[in-house]
């Protein structure tokens, strides 16, 4: 009865040898000890790791930015034949430009005024210009400052669609936005 006794206590330490040892972690070299080469080797490839990931989020975050200022840039305010009344999908394209705007203050825009080309030269050239100071109105309600845009009208002078169709003429009636 002692032998198994003994035995069970000698296998019980035996085994909390085992245990404790494969849990032992590596102490951090104390002051003028050095790392062996493996554990340098396991440091520098964390540290390049790292330093991708960081490369990799910065990059993701200029594509991001890249993307909205494409965004802002390539999103047209469209109008009815013969209006410059803001439409409510207008007014949502400008709510995002003017969330636009106010994250990037030092921002200053063109707002071109554009028609289709029915009418004269001369009213399509009014008509361009109420459409871009209906978004600039817009735009200054919403906390943009005055400064930061400016107007012209091209009237039926810079169509983005060529044709007589009525998809040429909506597609020809908008303002468009120039990031200076």
């Amino acid at each position: 009865m002692k032998r198994i006794a003994v035995w069970a206590l000698m296998a019980a330490l035996m085994a909390g040898l085992v245990l404790s040892a494969g849990c032992a972690k590596k102490a951090v070299p104390g002051p003028g000890e050095t790392l062996s080469a493996e554990e340098q080797a396991k440091l520098k490839a964390e540290e390049e790791r790292r330093l991708r990931e960081a490369r990799l989020r910065e990059q993701q975050a200029r594509q991001g930015e890249t993307s909205l200022r494409e965004l802002f840039a390539n999103q047209d305010v469209h109008f009815n034949y013969d209006s410059y009344d803001l439409s409510t999908e207008a007014k949502q394209i400008l709510n995002d430009k003017a969330n636009y705007m106010q994250s990037h203050p030092g921002l200053t825009v063109i707002i071109e005024g554009n028609c289709d080309e029915r009418g004269s030269n001369s009213y399509n050239m009014a008509l361009g210009e109420k459409r871009a100071l209906a978004c600039q109105a817009y735009l200054e309600a919403m906390g943009i400052e005055a400064n930061r845009m400016e107007t012209v009208s091209y009237g039926e002078e810079k169509p983005l669609v060529m044709g007589v169709t009525e998809e040429a003429y909506a597609a020809n009636r908008r303002v468009h936005f120039v990031i200076k």
